[in-house]
């Protein structure tokens, strides 16, 4: 498993996409103006340079979110919120919904009723826990039974080309 994200405690940078009008969050389709199969030069001419780099990651933490591209610079993931907890800066910052209406502090009541049971789940320390979406690619954190912190994983666009290694099923002879 792999966590990562950000937090901003001070301003640094400037980016021209810095007013934070509700956006509309589509699982392996869009996040707001960055679609699957963007490159990270289409997202800084989309919203301007970010106000943060950390490696590849473009931080655009006045609109609370981070862009997560593959090793092709094509975007692979959004970070939405803030992984510091329901507290965190960038939760405030970010006014993503869901077409369901999930976003930052909803409950765990609301995405069970909104999604159904998660494919997988994980509890932490100190009463955070992950609500993973695997078919329909989102996860969310969750502290004290709120939203805090959202992946949306982008489809990859990339054909599946797993080779099944073990033989198909013995055909039944009649």
């Amino acid at each position: 498993m792999l966590l990562t994200g950000c937090s901003d405690r001070a301003e640094s940078g400037a980016a021209t996409a810095t007013t934070n009008t509700p956006i509309s969050i589509e699982p392996k389709v869009a996040v707001g103006r960055i679609h699957a199969g963007m490159t990270t030069s289409e997202v800084i001419a989309a919203l301007g340079e970010p106000q943060r780099k950390t490696g590849n990651t473009l931080e655009y933490t006045k609109l609370g979110f981070a862009v997560i591209p593959g090793r092709d610079g094509h975007v692979q993931a959004v970070m939405c919120g803030d992984v510091t907890g329901i507290n965190g800066p960038l939760v405030k910052a970010f006014t993503g919904r869901t077409p369901e209406g999930i976003g930052m502090a909803s409950t765990r009541g609301e995405l069970v009723k909104a999604y159904g049971p998660p494919d997988d789940s994980q509890r932490f320390a100190g009463g955070t826990e992950s609500l993973h979406y695997i078919s329909r690619g989102i996860t969310f954190t969750l502290e004290g039974g709120k939203v805090h912190h959202v992946i949306v994983r982008f489809s990859s666009g990339v054909p599946d080309r797993t080779i099944q290694l073990e033989p198909p099923p013995a055909e039944s002879k009649k």
